[in-house]
């Protein structure tokens, strides 16, 4: 059997965590949860990640200032993140890593694990050809 890929989901929304976490399981994705920036970073230090999928406004650390410190540290997880504002000009930092797509709240579960499938197939940290941005 294949080991599964791994996929951290940090959202401060306890339902969301439980949904997405339990449509990736469904999928054979195995899955991680946390609340927010901080407690991703303290699961990140002792695990290796394939994929995070994070919310951006969250309490403690944010979705943003977490992938900042990912970057500093030099993590190499593939990045998706979900918000509900697309607008927000923090996206474009140099400082960020590079991110595979945006999926704008609210989003349907399907397109979620298209990109996921997609993100995962692709050997680069980048948006896959052929899988636009879903803002």
């Amino acid at each position: 059997m294949e080991k599964s890929e791994k996929i951290l989901v940090v959202d401060d929304e306890k339902s969301i965590r439980i949904l997405l976490s339990e449509v990736l399981s469904g999928a054979g994705f195995e899955v991680s949860m946390a609340r927010d920036g901080k407690e991703s970073l303290d699961q990140m230090a002792g695990r290796k990640f394939d994929l995070v999928i994070t919310d951006v406004h969250m309490p403690i650390l944010d979705g943003i200032e977490m992938l900042r410190r990912m970057k500093k540290a030099g993590r190499r997880e593939k990045v998706i993140i979900m918000t509900g504002d697309p607008s927000d000009e923090r996206f474009r930092e140099a400082d960020l890593p590079p991110v595979v797509t945006r999926l704008q709240k609210p989003f349907r579960m399907d397109n979620l694990l298209n990109v996921v499938v997609a993100a995962m197939a692709n050997g680069t940290g980048e948006c896959p050809a052929g899988v636009p941005s879903a803002m």
